[in-house]
C-alpha cells in the first residue's frame, strides 16, 4: 500500500488513505474545523448548491467578466454584505460584485480577520486590496 502525506498543511505525517492523519482527523471532529476557519460559512454551504444560485452566477458572470478590483477574468460572485443566511441578501444582485480566485481569497481574509476572531473590512467596494 502506498502512504501519501497528510492533506493539513505542513504536517508530514505519512497515512495509508491518502487523507488526514489521526491528529488532525480527531481535530476537525472536536472543533467543527481548524481554528474557526469556514465553520460560518458551512452553515449557507448549501445555498451555493442551489439550482437558483448556480444560474443566477452565471448570468451575472457573463454580464459582469472582469474581477472589479484587478481587472482578471472573473470566477466568483461576491457578496459585498456577507449574507449570514438572509435569503434576501444572499440573491440581492446590488450585494453582488465579480471578483477573480485571488481577490476573493484577500476580501475573505480580511473580513474573517485571517480567521483570527472577528472581521473587520465589510466592504472594499471603491478600493482596491
Amino acid at each position: 500500500m502506498k502512504l501519501k502525506l497528510c492533506t493539513y498543511p505542513g504536517c508530514g505525517c505519512l497515512v495509508a488513505d491518502g487523507s488526514r492523519c489521526a491528529r488532525h482527523k480527531a481535530m476537525r471532529e472536536t472543533k467543527g474545523g481548524f481554528s474557526g476557519q469556514r465553520t460560518k460559512s458551512r452553515q449557507w454551504h448549501d445555498l451555493y448548491q442551489s439550482a437558483r444560485w448556480r444560474n443566477a452566477r452565471k448570468e451575472f458572470l457573463k454580464t459582469h467578466p472582469y474581477c472589479y478590483v484587478c481587472g482578471a477574468p472573473a470566477k466568483i460572485v461576491d457578496h459585498i454584505r456577507p449574507h449570514r443566511g438572509d435569503l434576501n441578501l444572499f440573491y440581492d444582485e446590488s450585494n453582488w460584485q465579480p471578483m477573480c480566485p485571488q481577490c476573493h481569497s484577500r476580501k475573505t481574509l480580511k473580513e474573517n480577520n485571517f480567521f483570527h476572531g472577528e472581521g473587520g473590512v465589510k466592504n472594499i467596494r471603491g478600493k482596491g486590496l
